[in-house]
């Protein structure tokens, strides 16, 4: 093997290593990206939830107030 092929391989060596220092850094924001997101998406349905227990209590009041409206004698 000579100097300028072991020259060349060392080259191509360093610049794998590189990208794989680049690919590493990237996969890890991805991650940390992935991690925000699914925090989010569990913080949105809590509130999803909270929302819907408030409107069923809200329909549930609707309900009991035209049911009281209903036994007036308006007429």
């Amino acid at each position: 093997m000579e100097l300028e092929d072991i020259a060349s391989l060392e080259a191509r060596i360093h610049r794998l290593i590189d990208q794989h220092a680049k690919v590493k850094r990237e996969k890890e924001t991805v991650e940390k990206r992935l991690q925000e997101r699914e925090s989010e998406f569990h913080q949105l349905r809590g509130r999803i939830r909270h929302f819907e227990r408030e409107r069923s209590e809200i329909l549930e009041k609707l309900e009991r107030i035209l049911g009281d409206l209903g036994r007036l004698d308006l007429g």
